[in-house]
């Protein structure tokens, strides 16, 4: 997924923007801009967590692992910080590095600060954290709809995100799953990808209303598999799919698939309730389905002579 790199409004040294000074701060696009200025020492309780922060746990044992690298080379990269008011900063990129060296206890940290406005802020937040790995879907997908009220259209937000609009929308699909499951991915943020939400969304969505229930409790019974190791997340759509077919129709005894030159058109299939035959919408002309329905009716009445 391509990253569009972030233009804010300004970079100053700490402690000297005034609103009342008509200073023109400096403008950059990119990280090599940093270079020219210094970090800053900031106290620890002077600093407040970012609003938009998309991640929702800071695991202790990678936390400490970062505190044992800080303490031992130094922090690498200063945290970038936005005055909020005097003697208040708030963090706009950097809580784990600010975390560590809170389990270090120490006083300060080193800083750059920049003067942004609230969606320059959330952007920073989510595309910093989005080029680590290790930042879940469905993290990103609640800090797009922390931010998006700050953007006048999706496509203005994807825009500055960097990301397809397509692909956005594919992170809201974790809302419109059922409440154990959101209460799992709260817990455990990395359960689901993007793409698998989507595809749990799109079953659910189009289960009979009389079959809902069901399609709930397979979706239970794969989520148990998936954190059991024993069932892949891009297979939980179609285990869901197969359990509702199963009770619509039945377990199937035959199953003959329909080619024509090489490509798969459709199928027959019969079971305990029935024979299901099905053609691709794209195969049969009008001509051709009141021929199909024919046929069908001839040997279905041949059937009272037999």
């Amino acid at each position: 997924m391509a990253k569009k790199n972030i233009t804010l409004s300004g970079l100053v040294n700490a402690g000297v923007i005034n609103a009342d000074s008509g200073q023109v701060l400096p403008k950059f696009k990119s990280d090599s801009d940093f270079a020219q200025f210094s970090p800053t020492q900031i106290p620890l309780n002077l600093i407040t967590p970012n609003p938009y922060q998309p991640r929702r746990i800071f695991p202790d044992d990678e936390l400490q692992s970062l505190a044992d690298s800080i303490a031992e080379i130094g922090l690498i990269q200063p945290i970038a910080l936005r005055k909020v008011k005097d003697d208040v900063y708030q963090i706009i990129a950097g809580e784990r590095r600010f975390r560590a060296f809170q389990l270090l206890a120490k006083p300060e940290i080193p800083c750059l600060l920049f003067s942004c406005d609230d969606a320059d802020m959330a952007v920073m937040a989510i595309t910093e954290n989005v080029n680590r790995e290790d930042l879940s879907d469905y993290e990103i997908g609640l800090s797009i709809r922390k931010v998006e009220n700050q953007f006048p259209s999706k496509t203005k937000l994807a825009e500055a995100l960097g990301f397809q609009r397509e692909d956005m929308y594919r992170y809201f699909a974790f809302e419109a799953l059922p409440e154990f499951l959101i209460a799992k991915l709260e817990a455990n943020p990395r359960l689901l990808s993007r793409n698998a939400a989507a595809d749990i969304k799109s079953v659910l969505s189009k289960t009979p209303s009389d079959l809902y229930d069901l399609a709930l409790s397979a979706l239970k019974e794969a989520i148990q598999l998936l954190e059991n190791g024993e069932l892949d997340q891009t297979k939980i759509a179609k285990f869901i799919a197969i359990k509702i077919k199963n009770v619509e129709f039945g377990p199937v005894n035959r199953k003959e698939e329909f080619y024509i030159d090489g490509r798969k058109v459709g199928y027959f299939s019969s079971s305990n309730k029935g024979v299901l035959i099905k053609v691709a919408a794209n195969v049969l002309t009008d001509e051709h389905s009141l021929r199909l329905q024919e046929v069908i009716n001839q040997f279905i009445s041949s059937l009272k002579n037999e």
